[in-house]
């Protein structure tokens, strides 16, 4: 396995049914993604491992290189940042960086591009946060970093992994469509 082919992977068709066919090739190369197979989120939005869930958010974001790289490492940090409470459910807190910190090693080891890094490092970095739940300051912060084009991947990437959760969560699309007014996005 190499970058090249990991990149024709996520551009496919359905990248999920390549990545499972090629799953021990890409196990080695993102050993990270191993961890996830299996991991049990003991959480009651995830109805999937992390690594099913990964697969489901990666097909459904846009065949575009950038949001699909987010989406392959976007939560490839939760079994390092897993912790359970009293109630005996799974937690994630900071995950976000952990699997940011994940991708930008790999990026970096494969050569991966200096823009490529920021916007998908970044993409990775902000899509679980509630936008709703910052200063405006910080509103300009996220609007400066994405763009126009770069909000409608982080939006896509938002969609895709909350489709990715348990049904009964999927109403939460009208929080992310108020992300999206107080981002001013319109596509």
């Amino acid at each position: 396995m190499n970058i090249e082919k990991l990149y024709e992977i996520l551009l496919s068709k359905k990248p999920s049914d390549e990545i499972k066919r090629c799953e021990e090739e890409i196990f080695n190369f993102i050993p990270e993604l191993r961890v996830c197979k299996g991991f049990d989120q003991k959480n009651p939005w995830h109805i999937y491992d992390v690594y099913e869930h990964t697969l489901h958010v990666v097909d459904g974001v846009k065949p575009n290189l950038l949001v699909r790289l987010a989406a392959l490492f976007h939560d490839i940090g939760k079994p390092i940042s897993f912790n359970q409470d009293d109630q005996g459910i799974g937690h994630f807190h900071g995950h976000w960086e952990e699997s940011q910190k994940i991708f930008e090693e790999f990026a970096k080891k494969n050569n991966i591009d200096d823009e490529t890094i920021y916007i998908v490092s970044n993409l990775i970095f902000y899509h679980d946060l509630n936008l709703l739940k910052l200063s405006d300051d910080d509103i300009g912060v996220v609007k400066n970093i994405f763009k126009e084009d770069g909000l409608e991947l982080l939006f896509n990437l938002k969609e895709s992994d909350l489709y990715a959760h348990s049904k009964k969560y999927h109403s939460y699309i009208e929080v992310i469509n108020k992300m999206k007014e107080r981002l001013n996005y319109t596509r």
